[in-house]
């Protein structure tokens, strides 16, 4: 087994991950406390230092009379006021212990104590925020990294001599005074501390860190590799040996060298138990071919058996399938001929027949009427049980839905003015040709409208639209509509209403008669141009039928 795939190893990454995560937390946490701890110490080392500045400075503005003061009493000007020995002090304090310090204002006296960039930001906040007595902060002088520090200073009594009014007149030292009140801000001792010896104590620090980090990373690898070879990867070695004797068929393997007394032991008491129960399946396993085997051929028997019946059974349907076209036909001639001699009769009694009465030419008309319906519905059940066979065809031809329609609202004239109905034509100007079966697509159309004229009350309205859809900017298909505002058709009976010899529960609907395949009829013919048909219809507000067809069909 390569070590790179092992689970040793990949025990080993996951624990020096874990390990390795968590002390770099720690690595990181203690380098920011490290810093807060060296800011605070600096912060108060310059603070101290500072404050004794600052006493150095009052001791020698309180001795200022004796200091410029001979032994018999005469004033003598000695030149060491606070400025100038605060100046020496601080030159003195530098030069031994690697510091800077200086007093500083942002109008100075001497140009030597002329605040730097950082100072003149820091005294105009001291100078506008009198709460404000300290900043600190760091910085780069020379590639070296420094901290700084601030503290602010206002006028007392004992700077009025030299820095009172009134403002222009020189003072002893021959400067003149500013004016200044007490209270006013003066300026601020400024303090430069050397960061090297912190910065070598942080990387020492960090060094020291990684290098923990890397001794622990590398005991960790070493003490999961240990433990992990002894107590699963020699375990599981075992038990993969013994698996393969197994695949290979020795079902008499048993794991007896395991020595551990954990999941281990309970995993190889489980893998002897099922090579037991294996074994014992093993020895019953022939038995059970031979029986399965028997069952098997008598299965296959009753399969054959079962398939000649069927054979038998397919041939008595062909031949009964047969039959019945040849009755439909027949059937066919031996209905038309007398309904269309009826109806001729009907349609010459109607026509010569001037002495009839209201009541006479009235019957002829339900006569005449009656003969078209029965006619109509016989073609229909005629059409579909040869559709069912699959023996009709459709004949593509160039066809102008725009001809269709007008010939057949020509032909329900009569019906829509004896029941003073309002129908209208609604056709998308340019409407292209499609390529579809005339007598079907008419056919469709018709029973749509005949539909629509049967189930709408007099007086009501009755639209035919014939349009374009679209599909993605393109043109996709023929779209014919038929609306009316009939007795309209719930939505349970909508699911089932294109289904042969169905027509709508609705109360109101039995008054209506047929044959219940119109519909059935008309989604048949639409599905042989590979089209869709489908209904929307609200109860008492109508219905409308709609199909969409091919632009284009193909042979058939």
């Amino acid at each position: 087994m390569r070590l790179k795939n092992s689970l040793t190893m990949k025990f080993m990454l996951a624990m020096a991950m874990v390990i390795t995560t968590v002390m770099l937390m720690n690595l990181i946490w203690s380098v920011k406390q490290y810093q807060r701890q060296a800011e605070g110490e600096m912060k108060e080392k310059s603070a101290v230092i500072a404050q004794q500045f600052l006493a150095t400075r009052s001791f020698i503005s309180l001795k200022q009379d004796a200091i410029n003061s001979d032994s018999i009493g005469n004033y003598e000007f000695k030149h060491l006021n606070p400025a100038a020995v605060g100046k020496g002090v601080s030159d003195i304090f530098s030069k031994y212990s690697g510091y800077k310090m200086k007093q500083t204002n942002l109008e100075v006296r001497d140009l030597e104590n002329t605040p730097d960039n950082f100072e003149i930001a820091a005294m105009k906040n001291m100078a506008e925020d009198h709460n404000l007595t300290e900043v600190w902060g760091y910085e780069n002088q020379g590639g070296v990294q420094v901290f700084r520090y601030l503290t602010s200073l206002h006028y007392d009594q004992s700077c009025m001599t030299c820095h009172g009014g009134p403002a222009g007149q020189k003072d002893i030292s021959g400067y003149l005074k500013e004016g200044h009140s007490i209270g006013d801000f003066a300026g601020a001792i400024s303090i430069v501390v050397p960061m090297t010896a912190f910065l070598a104590n942080q990387n020492a620090n960090i060094i020291t860190s990684v290098s923990f980090l890397v001794i622990m990373v590398l005991a960790s690898m070493g003490l999961v590799y240990l433990v992990m070879e002894h107590i699963v990867v020699m375990p599981i070695r075992e038990l993969t040996g013994k698996v393969r004797e197994v695949g290979r068929g020795d079902l008499s393997s048993q794991l007896t060298d395991i020595h551990t007394y954990d999941e281990m032991r309970d995993l190889a008491e489980e893998f002897n138990g099922m090579a037991g129960k294996l074994q014992l399946l093993y020895n019953s396993l022939e038995t059970k071919v031979d029986e399965r085997t028997r069952q098997l051929h008598n299965a296959n028997d009753q399969l054959a058996q079962q398939g000649r019946e069927l054979m038998e059974i397919n041939i008595r349907l062909t031949e009964t399938n047969r039959l019945k076209s040849e009755f439909l036909a027949v059937m066919s001639h031996e209905l038309r001929t007398p309904l269309t001699a009826i109806i001729a009769f009907a349609e010459i009694l109607l026509t010569e027949g001037d002495s009839l009465s209201s009541q006479q030419r009235e019957y002829l008309e339900d006569i005449f009427e009656s003969g078209h319906q029965l006619l109509s519905q016989i073609s229909d059940i005629l059409d579909l049980s040869k559709i069912e066979a699959g023996l009709i065809r459709v004949s593509y031809q160039e066809v102008d839905i725009r001809e269709v329609i007008e010939s057949i609202m020509r032909t329900v004239a009569p019906l829509v003015a004896k029941k003073q109905l309002n129908c209208t034509i609604e056709i998308l100007p340019d409407l292209p040709l499609i390529a579809a079966d005339y007598d079907k697509i008419k056919h469709i159309i018709r029973n749509l409208v005949s539909n629509a004229i049967k189930f709408t009350p007099v007086g009501g309205n009755i639209k035919v639209v014939a349009g374009l859809s679209w599909q993605d900017g393109k043109i996709g298909s023929l779209l014919v509509s038929v609306q009316d505002t009939g007795i309209g058709i719930s939505p349970e009976e909508q699911e089932s209403i294109f289904e042969k010899f169905v027509q709508g529960n609705h109360s109101d609907q039995r008054e209506y008669s047929g044959s219940g395949i119109g519909l059935s009829l008309a989604k048949h013919l639409v599905e042989l141009h590979e089209g869709r048909i489908w209904v929307e219809s609200q109860i008492a507000r109508g219905s409308t039928f709609s199909f969409m067809l091919p632009l284009s069909g193909r042979e058939c």
